[in-house]
């Protein structure tokens, strides 16, 4: 059904972009509270209007109220009131009429040629009873143009009433623009202004008002005012342009910090700045430091504070910035101050500590970022080895003895070391012992997969850190190129297969494995690993089943985790039905809606390859119908039906015209 009910919805987008595009239809309504026909003519023209049914604007030129809207009724030489003049005076309707003489005259409007002029309006409000208006206006024609640009401001619901009591729509206060326009060939013009509702006597607001802008051609053409007596001259200037636009919502004010104490640990001065913007008008900013200010300081255009010589402790910094509509929006960042002296939080070995390994990394952690050098500087070990250092953060440092000896009782002192921010740190030493020669030979814990099959890493644990180097201390026979790497202290190898074969694989770890102090493996270990490609090891549906349901649903398992998007992306079922596929661990779920007496053939192509980027060996075909078995005998003997024989056709002809594509595709 959605697809029929697309091709109304597509006409109607087409003709209000056509609509759009050639611009709006434009009406003035000369009306006036004393006049009794006026409501039923301003009922009709606001129903037209909020039926969207037309690209439609028109005014209310209510002229006992507003001066202009006389002087523009007596420009039309308007014979009577209500007078409705479309788009300049181009159709005419004089009186209370039927609502489809309105919409005949919009039609008849929107049939008219109109010069290839461009027209945007926007309007911002400016506070304070004021509205900023401005309009674009471009030129598309060959040759040069000349015409009038009116922008009519109105309020869509007015503080004036018609006779019958109710408020007018769309009643004109005044022009926010009247004059004149020349354009050489796609020239374009932008012009602005500023509206002020008290300088017209007027309240406004800006969830109530709105501007029309409309452009006239210069071109001259008699009507009468008075259909169809004719009597009532004057000179037309039809529209050749009209939009329409109101005040967007005002948002808040948006606020960021530009410049923050990124690190204030260790100083006691810290500056700020900020800035912020709002849709219209000035933004104003206020700020107060908890902790240290007592109160806001006052509104203004600040927006940088520096504090000097803080005491330590933790701090929030807030700033608001205020809109000329008075909404309010907040910031804040919270900081420390922190000027006391460093110190070592953490140390490995521990003190006094003993048996420590002769290869210990030292790890030292400080309380704060320290200057670097000055730690290096002011490291000493006693006896005296050879080290090499490396930070891991601005906090910690770690040391790589080289010479350490057995069974030795050795110190680390620091001296004069200081944060970034200059504060010295007392001295600090700590002792450990390292411990005897070790001289007994690792031996393995465990090994995964263990006569399984290999589906991701080898894992071989050691009972203590290796040598990382393997040299010929793990031999895999067939040969499979692999990768390797150390993790849980150098206990733990991980070896990558850089590639899946099928076949069958030992995995021989040599004596040639050695741990930190050289100490050879006890024992040579093997064991074997497997590699399968992947295939599908079950079915919910067998092959050639009947009677299946209209809503049916087909789990295809396979034997590893595969690579989603490929399969899904080369499943495929003729005849063609609605379906969805999801995925439950390795099983692919196939959701059907199938038609009755139908057979169906389910295909996968080989090829389709599993996490390991191994490919399936062999296509997957399943058949299965929506109808149930009809048995032909002939001569005492059992024949295929004809919907069988037309469903293997079909099938064959499925599988040729998959492959042709994809040889195609490729």
């Amino acid at each position: 059904m959605k697809k029929y009910l697309l091709v109304p919805a597509l006409l109607i987008f087409i003709f209000f972009t056509i609509a759009e595009a050639r611009g709006a239809i434009f009406a003035e309504e000369m009306t006036s509270s004393s006049c009794h026909a006026c409501p039923a003519v301003g009922r009709t023209l606001y129903q037209i209007y909020s039926s969207h049914e037309y690209s439609f604007y028109y005014v209310a030129m209510v002229t006992d109220k507003v001066k202009e809207a006389e002087e523009r009724a007596d420009y039309y030489n308007t014979y009577g009131y209500p007078t409705t003049f479309f788009d300049g005076g181009y159709e005419i309707i004089f009186g209370k009429q039927d609502t489809t003489k309105f919409k005949e005259a919009i039609e008849k409007s929107m049939e008219r040629e109109r010069k290839k002029i461009f027209l945007g309006v926007q309007v911002k409000w400016l506070g304070n009873n004021s509205i900023e208006i401005s309009a674009d206006i471009k030129n598309n024609e060959n040759g040069k143009y000349e015409g009038n640009l009116k922008i009519y401001v109105v309020e869509k619901t007015s503080k004036w009433k018609d006779y019958e009591g109710n408020p007018y729509h769309f009643a004109f206060l005044g022009y926010g623009m009247d004059e004149n326009l020349t354009l050489n060939p796609g020239e374009e013009k932008r012009k602005k202004v500023t509206w002020n509702g008290t300088e017209h006597g007027y309240e406004i607001s800006r969830d109530n008002i709105m501007v029309i802008g409309v452009v006239f051609n210069k071109e001259g053409k008699t009507r009468y005012s008075d259909p169809p007596n004719n009597k009532h001259p004057f000179t037309a200037h039809f529209v050749d342009a009209c939009t329409a636009a109101t005040p967007p919502e005002d948002s808040p004010p948006s606020i960021e910090f530009i410049k923050t104490p990124e690190n204030v640990t260790g100083y006691r001065n810290v500056s700020f700045e900020w800035d912020g913007k709002d849709d219209y008008g000035v933004v104003e900013f206020s700020y107060m430091l908890q902790g240290y200010d007592k109160e806001w300081h006052e509104w203004g255009d600040e927006k940088s504070v520096t504090y000097n010589d803080l005491g330590d402790g933790n701090y929030e910094f807030m700033v608001r910035a205020r809109d000329n509509m008075g909404q309010i929006t907040q910031i804040k960042w919270s900081f420390e101050v922190d000027t006391s002296s460093p110190k070592v939080v953490y140390h490995y070995p521990r003190n006094n500590q003993r048996n420590v390994p002769v290869d210990v990394i030292i790890k030292i952690k400080f309380s704060h970022d320290m200057d670097k050098k000055s730690v290096e500087n002011g490291i000493s070990i006693s006896p005296q080895i050879l080290y090499t250092v490396q930070w891991k953060s601005g906090r910690e440092i770690w040391i790589f003895p080289q010479t350490m000896d057995y069974e030795e009782l050795y110190t680390v002192t620091i001296k004069n070391a200081r944060r970034v921010s200059g504060q010295i740190m007392k001295e600090y030493s700590f002792s450990f012992e390292t411990s005897l020669p070790d001289k007994t030979p690792p031996s393995i814990i465990y090994v995964k997969p263990y006569y399984d099959e290999l589906l991701d890493d080898i894992e071989i644990k050691f009972s203590e850190p290796m040598d990382t180097l393997i040299h010929n201390g793990i031999i895999i026979e067939p040969w499979l190129p692999y990768t390797y790497s150390w993790g849980e202290n150098d206990t733990l190898l991980k070896i990558k297969p850089a590639e899946y074969k099928k076949g069958n694989y030992t995995i021989k770890i040599t004596s040639f494995m050695t741990d930190k102090y050289g100490n050879p493996l006890d024992k040579n270990e093997s064991f074997e690993v497997y590699i399968t490609p992947p295939e599908i090891v079950y079915t919910s549906m067998e092959e050639g089943e009947k009677n299946v349901g209209m809503d049916s649903t087909l789990e295809i398992k396979f034997s590893h985790p595969m690579i989603k998007e490929e399969v899904d992306g080369n499943f495929s079922i003729i005849p063609a039905c609605d379906y969805d596929l999801y995925w439950n661990k390795t099983i692919l779920v196939v959701k059907m809606k199938l038609k009755e007496n139908t057979t169906y053939h389910v295909y996968l192509p080989m090829g389709m390859k599993d996490f390991r980027g191994m490919e399936m060996e062999k296509p997957f075909y399943l058949n299965f119908s929506t109808v149930k078995e009809i048995e032909r005998n002939l001569n005492g003997k059992q024949t295929p039906s004809f919907t069988l024989l037309l469903a293997t056709i079909s099938l064959a002809i499925g599988i040729v015209l998959v492959r042709l594509k994809k040889n195609f595709l490729h």
